[in-house]
This record gives structure tokens, sequence and C-alpha cells, in this order.
């Protein structure tokens, strides 16, 4: 491995003077569970590790978005997160602020060379601190980002067992998403009838209602306005698509014909910080006449 790689290396397992070994394909697996959800905080994006050690050896380190394929072969090894921890900086790493960790554990960053790609981790500052005992669950491993990066959610961990076999091994597992519910959300509009019908703009608010499972602040976006018929130039103004914008104006129109009168259809979606999305939609009438 190149030299700057290898000096990262060696932060991790130093302390204890030992070689970082790969676990082939020909060593038994440990099982070990890493799971994570997100959530929108304060304009940024939180991943939120739970690591659950089912195996009989201890965890001195988690590394988030590395793949060794547990092949033993580091030429092939995978680098997957592609954004940077909010605030990081090579010469002071991660800003507390950023991240949390396990008591007596400490997390950085391993970039590699071309700066393209890298891996959060997560290891004990030194031999005296806890490792991750069998049947244990950390659930203190934080990232706070400044926009998403599916690749937090979808990638690997790196897991590393130093007491195993008096050498240190390591074991890739793929990171489980524990959040695959969409959040509810309901939209009622305001007025929902545009009255009379005499072609002027009428400001319509959102009132959007949105709960999720582990994300306080779903995404909202207006995805779309239509009607059920043809429309006009300037019949729908002011509003911001793939925006969380709750006010816009609609012509108060209809076709004199149309018994029904427009139907004016107003949908938003909710996005967790899991990726998990759903729709919903409201109406606003222009009525065919004010009995209508």
């Amino acid at each position: 491995m190149e030299k700057f790689m290898a000096i990262l290396m060696l932060r991790l397992i130093g302390w204890a003077g030992l070689a970082f070994v790969s676990v082939g394909t020909a060593l038994a697996q440990p099982p070990v569970n890493v799971g994570v959800y997100a959530e929108h905080r304060g304009g940024k994006v939180v991943y939120h590790y739970r690591v659950t050690n089912n195996s009989q050896d201890n965890i001195a380190a988690v590394w988030i978005g590395h793949d060794t394929k547990n092949d033993g072969d580091r030429s092939n090894n995978a680098w997957e997160l592609l954004e940077l921890p909010s605030g990081w900086l090579l010469t002071a790493s991660i800003p507390p602020a950023s991240a949390t960790s396990p008591p007596g554990w400490r997390v950085y960053v391993i970039v590699t060379e071309d700066g393209e790609s890298h891996a959060i981790a997560w290891n004990v500052i030194d031999k005296y601190s806890p490792r991750l005992l069998p049947s244990q669950t950390f659930t203190e491993m934080s990232v706070m980002l400044d926009k998403a990066d599916v690749n937090y959610i979808t990638g690997h961990a790196d897991i590393l067992f130093p007491d195993k076999l008096q050498k240190p091994t390591s074991l890739t597992v793929p990171i489980e998403r524990l959040d695959a519910t969409p959040p509810t959300l309901t939209v009622s509009l305001s007025p929902s009838t545009l009255w009379p019908p005499n072609n002027k703009l009428v400001s319509v608010t959102a009132a959007i209602a949105v709960n999720d499972d582990y994300d306080p602040e779903p995404e909202i976006k207006l995805e779309s306005i239509t009607a059920s018929e043809t429309l006009a130039d300037g019949d729908i103004q002011d509003a911001e698509f793939a925006a969380d914008d709750q006010q816009f104006s609609l012509a108060a129109e209809r076709e004199g014909t149309n018994l029904a009168g427009r139907i004016y259809t107003v949908t938003y979606s909710a996005t967790d910080a899991s990726g998990n999305k759903t729709t919903a939609s409201a109406t606003a009438t222009v009525p065919h006449d004010q009995g209508k």
C-alpha cells in the first residue's frame, strides 16, 4: 500500500505493534451487524451507526466506507465515501460537533492519496480503551455532513478484531439500512375553492404535516401542479418546483362547458435522510357555478 495509506493504517493499530491482515475467504467470518439511519438536522445530514457484535471476539475498530471484499487482496479494496464530514480539515480531522464516538474511542477520516474517496474510522484510543465485546452493541457512532451521500448508507463497514488468534483480522460487512419506512405526509390548500371565476390570480397556501420515525425534518418538495383542464400561460405563477414552496398563485378560471369546474391538483413529496420518499396531494377547485 502506498506510503500515505500505510501511515494512516498505523494510526489505527500502531499501539498494538501488530500487522494488519485481512480475513480470507477460507476463514470463518464472525457475525457482526452494522446498521445505519440518517436524519436532517439544521440543514445538514447526520448518519447514525449501530454496531452489534454477535461474534466471540472483541472489536477494536469500525471503518465505514471501506470494502476489503474479504479476499486478502489489498489491490482491489474499495473506498466508498465521497462527501466529507462538516468542517473537516486535513490538518484538524473532524470537528467535535460533527461526530460522536463511544467512550474511549476516536473518529477520523482516512483519505485515499488521490483525494477522491475516503472512509470514516472509529477505533479505540489505546490498549486500555474498552473494546466492543461479544453480545454488545454500540450506538454512539455518528457523523455529520453538509449534504447527503448515499454511500454512507449503501456502502460497507470494515471491522477489526485485534485479539483474534493473537493477530488482527478484519471483516467487511454490508451496511444495513435501519430506516426503510417513508414519512407520513398530508397536504391541504387554503383556499381550496377559487371563486369567482374571473381569471384573476388567487394566492394559495399549502399546509404540510409530516412525520417520520427517525428523521424529525424530512425534506419537503413541491413536485407538481396539474389541472383537469388545459391551462393557459400564466394560470400557475410563483411556484418553485423541487423546492419547499408552500405558496403560489392559481388562476380562478374554468371552461364554461365543464360542469365539474377546473380542479387543480397540487402534489408534494417528503423524503427522509435515509432516502425513503412519499407523496401526497390536495386539490383546489374553480367551480362551474357557486352552487357546485
